[in-house]
Formats: C-alpha cells, structure tokens, sequence
C-alpha cells in the first residue's frame, strides 16, 4: 500500500500559494555562483516569531552552488540528525491516523492497537528510506545526497527541476547523475517493509507499487523544499 497523501496535499497548497506569490517578485536566473550558500542567521532576535519550517539540514540554497563535498560520516551524521528531529515524529503520527482512517494497511485492523501498528511500520519505512537514501549508498556511490533548491526563475520551472531531482542528482565533485541512491533506497526501504507489513502485502506487485510510492513521494517532498520558504516568507513575512 502506498504513503498517504498528507505530504501531497501540502505540497498541493504549497505550490498554489507559490503561483500566487510569484506574480508578484520579478523573475530572476540562476546564474552559477560559487559562494557559501545562504544560512539562516543565528543571532538571537527580541521579537517572537512563528516559525513553521521542514528540516532543511540537507537543502542549499541555489541549484549551482559551490560547497565541500560530504564525507560519509557526515552523511550518516545527516541521516541522525534528520531522523532524530521532532517534525520526524510529528509528521509520522499525522500520517499513521491519516492511513488509519483511510484503512490503509487494513491487516493491523483499528483501534489503539491498529494505530501503533501504523506508525512503527511508518517511522520504520522513514528510518530505512533515510538510512540507505542518505547514508548507504551516496557514500557507496560517492554522490551528494543534499537537495540544491534552485529558488529564483519560473514557477513551472523550478517545480520541474524539483520533482527531476529523483532522477538526477550531483556527485561529491559536482557532475550531474543517475540519481542512482534514490531508486536503490526506494528498493531496499521497500524490501525490507515487507517483513513487518500485513501478510497480504508481501508480494512482487505490492513492492513494485509501495517502491514507486516512495520515489513519487520523494518527488513531492522536494516541491516542499522548492517553494516553501517563498510561501513561508510571502505567508509571516521574510524569515532572518
């Protein structure tokens, strides 16, 4: 069975609220550039503001930005630091009432128990999907496993190259590639939920569907990275 399609769904809202906020910022290239890619400031500020943010550890700023490749224990490292983040487990619990409303997985039944079914199989597809997507083998093929948000240009454009990223992705010295990790992740992540997804789930069809289920939803999830922070920022106004 597929992901739900809670992260869709903002993706949806994210993207409309782009197309609106684009008609009002001048369009801009990307233009290659080698700087230090932006960060977010860490001086303290006197005034409370809302912060609504995904993890945006393994995002930089501009599709063609210069910086030091990753090491494997820095990937590894990227992989702990993702997981072990609250929005992680937060989004989880969303997502696991959302498949049991919809009765997806409908062997772990209802009720109480039926819902901490879902959400160890959902924690345990997000750790096995991170673990081998961000760690395992972008070390093994030496490839880059952050997001390079493109941030300026076409609305079409930008969500293009955001959903492509599935497919392409850069090499620890910046060639563009076979987004190679993505499809094996997506593979092993699948592989390995057949030992503890309902027993009518555990065939050929139901992993070559719950393995394209996870590439699409990886597609999804960079449109979240893509537009974002422009929806952020055109929302509660420019984030500092």
């Amino acid at each position: 069975m597929p992901k739900s399609h809670a992260l869709s769904a903002l993706v949806a809202l994210t993207f409309c609220a782009a197309l609106v906020t684009a008609q009002d910022s001048p369009q801009q290239s990307s233009g290659i550039t080698t700087q230090t890619p932006r960060t977010r400031s860490s001086k303290p500020s006197n005034q409370r503001t809302l912060r609504l943010e995904l993890p945006d550890s393994l995002v930089v700023e501009g599709r063609d930005t210069g910086v030091a490749p990753l090491s494997a224990e820095q990937k590894f490292g990227q992989v702990a630091k993702n997981f072990f983040n609250p929005f992680t487990f937060l989004a989880t619990g969303i997502e696991a009432g959302i498949d049991q409303a919809a009765d997806v997985h409908h062997g772990y039944g209802q009720g109480g128990e039926g819902y901490a079914k879902r959400y160890g199989a959902d924690i345990a597809d997000t750790a096995t999907a991170q673990f081998f997507g961000v760690g395992v083998y972008p070390s093994i093929f030496h490839t880059d496993p952050r997001y390079y948000r493109m941030g300026r240009g076409q609305v079409f454009s930008r969500a293009g190259y955001a959903m492509t990223r599935v497919l392409v992705t850069r090499t620890d010295s910046g060639r563009r590639v076979f987004n190679a990790p993505e499809i094996l992740a997506s593979a092993t992540s699948s592989g390995i939920s057949r030992a503890y997804y309902p027993d009518n789930e555990r065939n050929v069809g139901d992993f070559a569907y719950s393995m394209g289920s996870r590439i699409a939803f990886d597609a999804v999830y960079n449109l979240a990275k893509e537009f974002w922070p422009d929806v952020r920022s055109h929302l509660f106004g420019r984030h500092k």
